[in-house]
């Protein structure tokens, strides 16, 4: 090889190597402290959350981790202040800093999370979210992104976030909303769809109102606490009538001169605890029975048992004899019609392993005619199907009450951390239940299982656009009791899948109460349907047994 080929041989090396050697120099570095964590249960959390966030922060060959040994010089140094976190980085010697915070509250089942991030410069950035202990490993996750796209810069991190922002809103300027003035697309402020200059506001899906407000119904306050509500011709003669389910009694009720008109009530035995209570027409006599399912024995070995029940001229009969298995009704694809389904008791746990059925009422009795095809961590009360063109999507709520949304072949889509349909109503779990979704949480053995509140699948144009009605959970009454859950406010959220994830419709303002049912029925009989909400009285985290039944009326408007 002649010397001047080898030369520029030589240069081209150098010439490829000098980028590889530039973007090795430039690289900055960062070191991730274990987190302080203030309860001494949950001490381990502190390296535990250290390694995810570490890892998620990387970038090779711009922002890369030290080496743990030198993490070790902080010792259990943790920054006060800029002067501190500046202070550690020297000993470190790392150019970034960051320091996080759990604070465990409430009994150690919510937790404020803080991220402080630092320089040399003696810049800092601080960002905290509060959620629940499951909660903890994605909101590190999202904490850590943010550090990501604005303190790192990392290019494309705010494109992506402009990208979701951009396509929400494209695809919910397109939801198809109730011709009625009364609703607001969304909740941004913007002009009702078809304001035509006159009134344009519901006050109970946007402004505060009082009980008389034109377009809402208040009944008077029934003497006990309700655990489910269910609307529906159950005496045959075209009417919708209201069936209220206690702790283990079922009222009956029909709206008549503006309240709410007893019609009889059927005691279950003090050994019942009712979770659902739906409405069907079995026998097809143009009528609906009563389907009320619980358990028998709650806080012994329970098991489930499920009323069947007929009402007539003026009385509840026994339509058939009492079944062993959880039942409820759910709109099924693929022609969204009520269906009942069926579940037994598992051997492991309150629900059988092997799934939900479909249930055909034949000669008398139940028989099971299909599985139906649902996530692992779907059960008989915490699903529903949202139908989407020819297709639909099933929404599950874990056993946190975090929506998460499969396609039809159980392709997990998306998946929130807001709380919607949680309730006080209980199933005991002796041990972990096979597929429940537990993500990553280690609190040992769940007592309970907290059975959600129905989701009703909506449409309110022919385009056959559908929504879903959920209620979302405001303000946690103080937990005294570990079987103590319950809420101050709601609000009825309509939620509607844009493409993404789950994005809000329209909503009512806050409900003052526990909302433990919906329904969307014409429950006064004029043509027209109604929002229907179910609410406990909230009393405070001590004042159970002064809970009140109250029954309130939304006005939709939907054919104007």
């Amino acid at each position: 090889m002649s010397l001047k080929r080898l030369s520029a041989l030589i240069l081209l090396c150098l010439a490829l190597a000098v980028p590889a050697l530039a973007l090795a120099q430039g690289a900055r570095t960062y070191a991730v402290l274990p987190f302080k964590v203030n309860s001494e249960k949950f001490q381990y959390l502190g390296k535990g959350a250290q390694s995810p966030v570490s890892n998620r922060l990387t970038w090779m060959g711009y922002f890369e981790p030290v080496d743990a040994d030198k993490v070790a010089r902080a010792g259990s140094r943790f920054p006060a202040n800029v002067t501190e976190a500046q202070s550690l980085m020297g000993a470190i010697g790392s150019d970034y800093l960051v320091a996080g915070n759990l604070d465990f509250q409430d009994n150690d089942k919510q937790i404020n999370i803080t991220l402080n991030v630092y320089d040399r410069k003696g810049q800092s950035w601080s960002k905290s979210s509060k959620v629940p202990l499951e909660g903890l490993l994605p909101a590190l996750e999202r904490l850590s992104n943010d550090v990501r796209s604005e303190v790192f810069k990392r290019p494309g991190e705010d494109a992506k976030a402009a990208e979701r922002k951009e396509v929400r809103q494209a695809v919910q300027s397109r939801v198809p909303v109730p011709r009625n003035a009364d609703f607001v697309a969304g909740d941004t402020g913007e002009a009702p769809v078809g304001n035509t200059g006159g009134p344009v506001m519901n006050p109970q899906f946007r402004y505060e109102g009082g009980a008389e407000t034109p377009g809402r119904w208040q009944s008077q306050s029934l003497r006990f606490a309700s655990v489910n509500m269910v609307v529906g011709d159950y005496v045959g003669d075209k009417k919708n009538r209201v069936i209220i389910a206690g702790t283990n009694v079922i009222y009956a009720y029909e709206f008549f001169q503006n309240t709410l008109k007893p019609l009889g009530e059927y005691k279950l035995g003090m050994r019942i605890k009712l979770l659902r209570v739906s409405l069907l027409d079995l026998n097809r006599d143009g009528k609906a029975e009563i389907i009320a399912s619980g358990l028998d024995d709650p806080d012994g070995n329970a098991t489930p048992r499920s009323f069947i029940l007929s009402f007539n001229s003026g009385k509840f009969d026994n339509f058939m004899p009492p079944q062993k298995m959880h039942l409820s009704v759910v709109r099924t694809p693929p022609t969204n019609q009520p269906t009942l389904l069926g579940q037994a008791k598992g051997s492991h746990g309150p629900f059988d392993e092997t799934g939900v059925s479909e249930m055909l009422y034949q000669d008398g009795s139940l028989q099971p005619v299909r599985k139906l095809n649902l996530p692992s961590i779907a059960n008989l009360y915490n699903f529903s199907y949202v139908p989407e063109g020819n297709t639909f999507k099933i929404v599950v709520l874990n056993e946190y009450n975090y929506m998460k949304v499969f396609t039809a072949d159980l392709e997990s889509q998306y998946s929130q951390e807001d709380g919607y349909n949680s309730s006080n109503n209980y199933v005991i779990v002796d041990e972990r239940l096979p597929g429940m979704d537990m993500g990553t949480r280690d609190t040992g053995v769940e007592d309970f299982y907290y059975v959600p509140i129905r989701m009703i699948p909506v449409s309110f144009d022919s385009r056959g656009k559908y929504e879903l009605l959920a209620n979302k959970d405001i303000s946690v009454a103080s937990q005294i009791f570990k079987k103590f859950r319950r809420f101050s406010l709601g609000e009825v959220h309509s939620l509607f899948w844009d493409g993404v994830g789950m994005s809000l419709a329209w909503k009512t303002r806050r409900i003052k109460g526990t909302v433990v049912d919906l329904a969307l029925e014409d429950l006064k009989n004029e043509g027209k349907k109604q929002l229907v909400v179910c609410i406990n009285s909230y009393t405070g985290a001590i004042g159970a047994s002064s809970e009140k039944t109250v029954i309130v009326t939304y006005d939709l408007n939907t054919d104007q």
